[in-house]
Formats: C-alpha cells, sequence, structure tokens
C-alpha cells in the first residue's frame, strides 16, 4: 500500500495538518470552559496533588474522548505509519494577550524537562530507532497570526541542534509570570502553590524571606534570581534567516500533527490577542517504556511532579508494553 499524503508529509517536513475540526460546538465549548477554569482557578490535580497543566485528560472524560477520539487517532496512525500508539501526556498551553514568544525549540525524544532545569528522561524506547514519539496540537480558541501563532522550520526534525546550558530566565521555554500575576499576594500564594511558572519548581523560592518588608516588585525580583539558580538547556543561536520557516494560523479544534523533534515556536500575542487556549498531547509507539524510573521507587519527573498515580492509554492497536500502568 503507498505511504499516504500525510506519512509523506510528516516524514519530509516533520509536520502536517491543519487537519479540519471533527468535534462539534458543544463538545469543543466544554472542554474549552474547563481548560480555562484550569487556567485561572489553579485547582490541584487529583493524580498529582499539585497544581499541573499537564495530564488532565485522566481526569476529564471529555478530553479523554477528544485526544481517543478514532477520527483523530487514525489520523495520526496514517501520517506516522504506526499501528499501535499510547497516549502518554497531554498538556495545556495559554498564552495571554501581551505575552511575548517561546523561542525555537526541538525535543529529542526523552521529555527529560531539561528545557526547564530537569534531567530525568520520561521515556524509554523499547522498539526501533526509527521515530517513536509524535505530538498532536490542537487549538481551542482561534488563533491568527498575531495570536501567538506556531511556527515551524520543516525538514529541521532531520538533525540534532546543539544547545547550551544558560540560567533558567534565558532559556525559551520560561515564560515570565508578569503578565499572569498583578499583586504581591497573588505572587507570593502562587509560588508557594507551585503554580506560578509552569514546569518550575518555586515553592521554596520565598523561603527564609520576610515576604512583608519587601514590595511586589522587589520579590518579583527575587523571584527571578531564584530561578536562575537552576540551569536550562537552550538551543544555540539559531538563525531562521536562510530557511523557510511555516506558521499555522489555525481555527479551534484543527489540529497538526508533529515530529517532536521539529524546531518549533509559538510567536508572541499582541496586547489587543484574545486568551490563547491549546492543547497538546504527546503518542508514542505501544512499545515505549514510560517513566522507567518508577521501576526503582523514584516517582518524580524533570518537572518535579509525582508522577506515582500516572496512567497511559491504549490509543490504538493492541501491542503495548506490560512495564505501563495503563487506564
Amino acid at each position: 500500500m503507498p505511504a499516504s499524503k500525510e506519512y509523506n508529509e510528516l516524514s519530509h517536513d516533520g509536520v502536517t495538518g491543519p487537519f479540519p475540526r471533527f468535534i462539534d460546538d458543544q463538545h469543543l465549548a466544554e472542554i474549552r470552559t474547563f481548560v480555562e477554569h484550569v487556567i485561572r482557578n489553579q485547582p490541584s490535580h487529583p493524580l498529582y496533588g499539585t497544581y499541573s497543566v499537564r495530564d488532565w485528560h485522566l481526569d476529564f472524560e471529555p478530553l479523554l474522548r477528544l485526544l481517543t477520539a478514532p477520527i483523530l487517532v487514525h489520523a495520526i496512525q496514517r501520517a506516522t505509519g504506526a499501528d499501535d500508539l499510547i497516549l502518554w501526556r497531554s498538556k495545556i498551553f495559554e498564552k495571554f494577550p501581551g505575552e511575548g514568544p517561546i523561542d525555537w525549540h526541538q525535543e529529542y525524544g526523552y521529555f527529560d524537562g531539561e528545557e526547564a532545569g530537569g534531567h530525568r528522561p520520561a521515556l524509554y524506547p523499547l522498539g526501533p530507532d526509527s521515530p517513536w514519539n509524535w505530538t498532536l496540537w490542537l487549538p481551542l480558541t482561534d488563533v491568527g497570526e498575531y495570536g501567538g501563532v506556531m511556527e515551524f522550520v520543516p525538514g529541521s526534525h532531520l538533525r540534532r541542534y546543539p544547545t547550551r546550558m544558560v540560567p533558567l530566565t534565558r532559556s525559551g521555554a520560561f515564560v515570565d509570570p508578569h503578565h499572569r500575576v498583578t499583586t504581591k499576594e497573588e505572587l507570593i500564594t502562587r509560588a508557594k502553590a507551585n503554580s506560578l511558572i509552569v514546569d518550575v519548581d518555586t515553592r521554596n523560592a520565598f523561603s527564609g524571606i520576610n515576604t512583608d518588608l519587601y514590595s511586589f516588585a522587589e520579590l518579583s525580583a527575587l523571584l527571578l534570581q531564584y530561578c536562575d539558580r537552576t540551569l536550562a538547556a537552550v538551543t544555540e543561536p539559531f538563525d531562521t534567516s536562510s530557511v523557510a520557516t511555516r506558521v499555522f494560523p489555525m481555527n479551534a479544534g484543527d489540529f497538526l500533527i508533529v515530529s517532536e523533534r521539529c524546531m518549533h515556536r509559538s510567536r508572541g500575542a499582541q496586547s489587543d490577542a484574545p486568551l490563547r487556549l491549546a492543547i497538546s498531547a504527546r503518542y508514542a509507539l505501544g512499545s515505549t517504556w514510560v517513566y522507567p524510573q518508577r521501576a526503582h521507587g523514584d516517582s518524580l519527573d524533570g518537572s518535579h511532579i509525582d508522577v506515582a498515580q500516572h496512567r497511559c492509554v491504549k490509543a490504538a492497536g493492541s501491542s503495548f508494553t506490560p512495564l505501563n500502568d495503563y487506564l
């Protein structure tokens, strides 16, 4: 059987789509409302015991239903050529009006959190050396060119770009919370609750500090100093002047299928842009071992989350490693 157009495009460019929306208005609105609730109210994740933007599909059935919908999973199978797939992670992405870009980066397969100062691989491939993990990107709101649009470098998934270690606040994955926090009290509360900066543990940011003696601006500066004690990986300066990039303005509910190795970024949002909400989901071959450190009694991942209760979802096929825990 000849390879599909989507397979050829993903193999050549590292990204394919957008695929048209398939869920109805009510389902999309239900998920969008829930995601905005999570972002604005920061509830404790029932599996992780702390606020997290990850893996709400394991607790919120409408999101699980979206990410395992046969039409979506079949599209991933056609694009990747994989028969057996597990859904092992989902993540909420938000971009507030006026928020800056997330810089160029690629993930080379192990999801160890190195871009945020972590060093604990989340995945261990037990199958072939060919690609074994892919990303779904699905916006829950319309995303225009000036509203935090995604941008990719076609073909960049075919090589690994060099990285270097820098203070965390200079990492392309670091999101400065100043667009999201407006008072001293909120800064302190969210830092202690670890709900301030995605993938960064801030629970001890003000440990040993009498916060009553500092202003909001002073505490904000101390927070950044605290973050910079951690080193994070960034891609070496990446010049796009000699390469063609591709941007993907998208309607809510449309989706992309991406190699996580494809160099990508999200552009900044103008101050008058609407709040951008999106879901990413990670799918791996059924033979992939997820969070292998748990076999040794270590359940912390590279983002400082206790993943002891994490479960994979059998998304397609019938052959899955018994080393994982499944929903």
